[in-house]
């Protein structure tokens, strides 16, 4: 899998048209609810769907070339939070044909079942669901996550995503924030990536700033007006010390230097301001329980 260049396109890596035709789905199906609060999505965040992409498939190469899959039939499942309007999980599921995506939604948004099913239709059984609060549900799930993408509004999404991986190597994205201090997901104060990297259940962190650009009154991240966004987002690898899978040492897939140098963000490390001091191990990672890590 060629590394992403600064030259790189999303269609270096995929036949773009079976994405573009399961997003027009979803737009014919959005388009008809005029007064619902339509998600945002991963189409507003080029650079960080042809990262996703490419992380996609170079780590199905990596399993294949290990043993962990016996060639492009075995699933590779994805596990995402936050199904949103659905584009993510379209980009996902167009990224490689043994793609086998789980969202996790309570499917409370007028237009989100009907979306799920036109993208099913489209997928087929490779999209399935689980119906509910993420910050529960993520936890009663009972198969292992190949892959992983947090992008729901469960303040512990991230983290119990990683107790769900397959163990050392997987790879933890999240959905792009405004800030890379944000004190939810990435690395502010008590934030869920900080709190995953001070119990050490995640390394090879690397971090972009994506394209600057308007988005309209309507989509949910806007709040109401319509205004200019330049997000950033990370990317980062388990290091088995915090999931259910057997605990191995951790083979990197990809890093840092595979991508371009000119889209990257410095991560926040701790202590560089007094909001890092009080970064605390999440709960959910300090309670040691069989086969879990115990940071404390």
């Amino acid at each position: 899998v060629l590394p992403p260049r600064c030259n790189r396109t999303l269609g270096s890596y995929m036949d773009e048209g079976m994405l573009q035709e399961s997003w027009q789905l979803i737009h014919n199906i959005t388009s008809l609810y005029p007064g619902a609060d339509v998600s945002g999505g991963i189409f507003l965040y080029p650079r960080q769907s042809l990262l996703l992409t490419y992380l996609v498939q170079v780590e199905i190469a990596s399993r294949a070339s290990n043993g962990k899959l016996s060639g492009n039939s075995e699933p590779f499942r994805i596990c995402e939070t936050g199904f949103g309007s659905g584009h993510s999980a379209a980009l996902f599921l167009s990224s490689a044909p043994n793609v086998e995506l789980t969202t996790f939604d309570t499917f409370d948004r007028p237009y989100q079942s009907a979306t799920f099913t036109a993208l099913q239709s489209y997928f087929g059984s490779r999209l399935k669901r689980v119906i509910g609060d993420s910050c529960q549900t993520v936890n009663r799930y009972n198969q292992k996550c190949h892959f992983l993408h947090g992008s729901s509004l469960c303040k512990k999404d991230n983290i119990d995503l990683i107790e769900k991986s397959a163990g050392a190597g997987v790879t933890l994205t999240s959905t792009a924030m405004d800030s890379l201090k944000d004190k939810a997901v990435y690395f502010g104060k008590g934030a869920q990536w900080a709190g995953l990297r001070a119990a050490g259940c995640i390394e090879n962190i690397v971090c972009f700033e994506e394209e600057e650009r308007m988005i309209d009154a309507n989509l949910h991240l806007a709040q109401g007006r319509k205004q200019k966004i330049s997000h950033k987002f990370c990317f980062a690898t388990s290091t088995g010390k915090c999931g259910k899978g057997k605990k191995q040492s951790v083979k990197h897939s990809w890093d840092r230097d595979d991508f371009c140098q000119n889209w990257m963000a410095k991560a926040p490390v701790k202590n560089e301001n007094r909001n890092y001091d009080a970064v605390k191990v999440p709960k959910t990672l300090s309670r040691p329980r069989k086969n879990q890590f115990n940071p404390s």
